[in-house]
């Protein structure tokens, strides 16, 4: 019972003590992590920006841009240098990361060719793994979650994201191995998403006897206190390196400001000759500026007569051009003249012959019409004489009738007389039934003539009723086709307007813009001319001396510098002179007036320096 009641209270030692080394190991410093995160953060940052870049300098896809970016960022880390990259630096870092990757592809189909050479390599590599003094965790059962899993897992802190990242994908391919061993809690993941690796913890459904997390740390304590020792190391010996590099700098700067100290003093002796040879060297300059004044007043009297005459070519050919056009709209408008003349002509003769046409079919309809009242007439007339045949008839009869009456009246008595009056009675309906018939039939012929009439009325008022409307429809077209023409030719001169009106003002801006260009050339130019040869320790030495010759030169210095701003001035003058007769502007802007004369400025023309600047700038521009 004791022996087990100390082996319970060794293994509740080590349990306690594995425990607090582990809370040890897990209480990191916060800001600590902020800090990494940040720089996580920026290096993300920095990730997206170099894939942007790559997708715009060498057209990559994205997918292919955030590879190379991730290579990019990895190989400057490396390599110790910073992340500003201009263009050509970054093709060629990209260029040689994708020759590494198509030599590794090389390398790797070779060793699939050769699976003895691979087999040699991964020897060689678990021999070095060997020697470095790695260790990896017994409790897997097979070789390759030993050498990924354990073996990374007893780096601990020290493990690299690519490390992490591997063993997560390891676990995720061999889930058996990883959940028989550790078990990854909330926090872990958490902190493992920042760049952070804390041990795995063991399970507490295995045994906790085995005391590798005390191996872990003791190993790690171990390995930090060494590379504390190293970076201290380190910082000494750069410390010692600078202090010796700062020093020989001091004294190699003492030498120079010695030797400089010595310069100067002769460089003050020349000094004065100098500026003695400068003045006479103006005074030359000047004079060579005068005579190439008088020459460039002739060169510009000669381009202005030659941009004179230009413009009067131009306007010559711009009034031929609008005269041809005129005589183009002359020749236009008389041709729809004439067409419309002869579509008027002809609709004209169409219109009589459709009149002449009418009055023919009314002429036709009246003769119809009087043929039939002539018929009607006749039959009247037929009509007339049956009835009076019948009439006469009918009197002869009953005329027979009554002396055959009279005589049988004498004869058969009253019941004779009777018969015969119902015989007479009878003959009278027939007639007059007969006559309504004929009465009834001359009404109904009468009124299918007056319809037919009237149809052919409406017939002929309908067709030329489409035949005005199509008068009005062609008249309609072409004034249409008038008015787009028209319009089109307004708008055409309108926008030719426009664009005459935008080059001029594009001229005047090119101008200006030139002429602004021209001037601070200039301002540059006499602010360095006007600036003394020396540097400021040279005009500190030299104070005293230079005082000293000011004294000396009294009144000659202030007539000096009068005469040097009146020559700026003069020279200023001639430079905008200069920038107004310049070839490009003489081209470009044709309708700016030559710049008048000023009477406070001489006459003359600009120096030799101002037209080879003036020429300088126009080969620029072009």
């Amino acid at each position: 019972m004791a022996g087990k009641s100390t082996q319970r209270s060794a293994v509740k030692g080590s349990d306690t003590q594995s425990i607090m080394s582990m809370t040890s190991v897990r209480t990191v410093d916060r800001e600590k992590l902020r800090d990494k995160a940040r720089q996580m953060q920026m290096r993300d940052n920095l990730r997206l920006m170099l894939c942007a870049r790559i997708q715009q300098t060498l057209k990559k896809s994205p997918k292919v841009a955030e590879e190379l970016a991730g290579a990019v960022l990895r190989a400057q880390q490396q390599r110790g240098l910073g992340m500003e990259l201009s263009d050509d630096e970054l093709r060629r870092t990209v260029e040689e990361i994708c020759g590494r990757r198509q030599e590794q592809k090389h390398i790797a189909a070779s060793a699939r060719n050769d699976p003895d050479e691979t087999l040699r390599g991964n020897q060689h590599q678990i021999a070095l793994d060997k020697r470095s003094g790695r260790r990896s965790s017994s409790g897997t059962k097979d070789s390759s979650a030993r050498s990924h899993g354990s073996g990374e897992g007893a780096s601990g802190r020290r493990g690299t994201k690519s490390s992490s990242k591997n063993r997560i994908k390891e676990s995720e391919a061999s889930p058996t191995a990883d959940e028989d061993n550790v078990y990854m809690t909330q926090s872990q993941l958490q902190q493992l998403s920042t760049g952070f690796r804390l041990p795995p913890k063991v399970s507490p459904k295995k045994e906790k006897g085995n005391g590798i997390w005390e191996e872990i740390v003791k190993f790690s304590s171990v390995e930090e206190q060494l590379e504390a020792e190293r970076r201290t190391a380190a910082k000494e010996n750069a410390r010692h390196f600078i202090s010796s590099k700062l020093e020989e700098q001091v004294h190699d700067r003492r030498q120079q400001l010695e030797a400089q100290r010595k310069a100067a003093q002769e460089e003050h002796e020349r000094t004065i000759a100098r500026v003695r040879a400068q003045e006479e060297e103006e005074r030359a300059k000047e004079r060579k500026r005068l005579e190439m004044a008088q020459q460039l007043t002739q060169i510009q009297t000669e381009q202005r007569r030659v941009k004179a005459q230009q413009q009067e070519r131009e306007r010559q050919a711009k009034k031929a051009q609008e005269i041809k056009m005129a005589e183009t709209l002359r020749k236009q408008m008389e041709d729809e003249r004439a067409r419309d003349q002869a579509r008027k002509e002809t609709e004209k003769q169409r219109i009589m012959r459709v009149l002449q046409d009418n009055q023919e079919e009314l002429r036709r309809k009246q003769q119809l019409k009087e043929q039939e009242r002539d018929l009607e007439v006749k039959l009247a007339e037929d009509y007339v004489k049956m009835e009076e045949s019948k009439e006469a008839a009918r009197r002869k009869h009953l005329e027979d009738m009554a002396a055959n009456v009279k005589a049988r009246m004498k004869f058969f008595g009253d019941t004779a007389k009777a018969d015969m009056d119902a015989k007479a009675r009878e003959e009278e309906q027939r007639v007059l039934k007969y006559q309504e018939e004929y009465a009834r039939q001359q009404a109904e012929a009468e009124r299918k003539k007056k319809e037919e009439a009237e149809r052919r009325n409406q017939q002929q008022q309908e067709q030329l009723r489409q035949q005005m409307q199509e008068k009005r429809a062609r008249e309609a077209a072409v004034k249409t086709d008038l008015n787009k023409q028209a319009e089109l030719w307004r708008q055409e001169r309108i926008e030719a307007e426009r664009k005459e009106k935008l080059m001029q003002q594009q001229r005047a801006m090119r101008n200006h813009s030139q002429q602004d260009v021209l001037k601070q050339q200039i301002r540059e130019k006499e602010t360095r001319s006007l600036e003394a040869d020396q540097s400021l320790l040279e005009v500190q030495l030299n104070a005293k001396l230079l005082e000293k010759i000011h004294k000396q030169v009294g009144n000659g210095a202030s007539v000096v510098s009068e005469t040097q701003n009146r020559s700026r001035e003069v020279r200023t003058y001639h430079i905008n002179s200069a920038i107004d007769w310049c070839p490009n502007s003489a081209i470009s802007d044709a309708h700016q007036p030559a710049p008048a004369a000023r009477a406070d400025f001489p006459t003359d023309t600009p120096s030799v320096q101002t037209i080879v600047l003036v020429l300088h700038a126009h080969a620029l521009y072009i």
